[in-house]
């Protein structure tokens, strides 16, 4: 068991993009981002809770980190400056198979292709 269960830098980067207007759910996060809603509450908090004892959640892998960052609008920019330049990389990515990725609709392929297009231009 660890003391410190503060959420990392990611996951309060996360917490503070899902919560500005307008508020998402973490429901509704969780299920743009193709993820349970108990692992989204895990990763967002940066806690596990396993048998009424509280662990630190270990971070999340990349992908997935950048699926929740797609979710609620943050940039690859914004994940490097959270410590994540690899969930950053895969966000990237990401954008710019936009038209081969099945799993986003079409809506989402063009919200992230506009984001990264902001975000290597300076207008995050």
């Amino acid at each position: 068991m660890v003391t410190d269960l503060a959420p990392p830098p990611e996951a309060r980067l996360i917490t503070e993009m899902r919560e500005k207007p307008p508020r998402m759910s973490m429901r509704q996060a969780a299920r743009e981002a193709g993820i349970s809603e108990t692992r989204w509450r895990q990763l967002e908090a940066g806690v596990r809770d396993f048998r009424g004892v509280k662990y630190a959640e270990p971070p999340g892998p990349a992908q997935t980190i950048a699926r929740m960052a797609l979710a609620v609008g943050a940039t690859p920019a914004q994940l490097t400056e959270a410590g994540r330049p690899d969930a950053a990389a895969e966000l990237e990515a990401m954008a710019e198979s936009v038209e081969h990725a099945p799993p986003f609709t079409g809506a989402q392929r063009r919200a992230l292709a506009g984001r990264v297009r902001r975000d290597k231009n300076g207008l995050t």
